[in-house]
């Protein structure tokens, strides 16, 4: 079965740049995380399984298709980490990816189907209010 991700939680970065995930993620996801750069500016978390079924659909993708392929190819190689949640369920965003979403201090840990993400506070309700 598929995983399925829902409702968000308010957390803080710490000084070392880890998040707590939450406990009703952290069985689902596992201890090694797959992150990659979102849309909207936001960080998606996948489990090992869910991040090796969208990485067989970008497989998919032919060389002959040429400049898909070399997206694909270049977003895959630039955008995913692999990291461990510790012992307290705490992850570490890596400075790189902290940056793209512009994660500071106050962040959102949510649900999105079959990932989860973390935003920038402010973007997140400002997304919300937007949609």
């Amino acid at each position: 079965m598929a995983d399925r991700y829902s409702g968000y939680y308010e957390h803080s970065l710490d000084p070392k740049g880890r998040i707590t995930i939450p406990s009703k993620f952290r069985e689902q996801l596992g201890k090694t995380i797959a992150m990659m750069r979102g849309r909207n500016n936001c960080i998606c978390l996948y489990s090992l399984s869910e991040w090796n079924a969208v990485y067989e659909k970008f497989e998919k993708i032919e060389e002959s298709d040429g400049e898909a392929y070399d997206q694909m190819r270049k977003l895959l190689a630039t955008s995913v980490d692999d990291n461990e949640m510790d012992r307290q369920g705490r992850l570490l965003i890596p400075t790189t990816m902290r940056q793209y979403a512009g994660l500071e201090k106050d962040v959102v840990v949510s649900g999105a189907g079959r990932h989860v993400e973390v935003w920038n506070r402010d973007a997140f309700f400002r997304f919300i209010e937007e949609t």
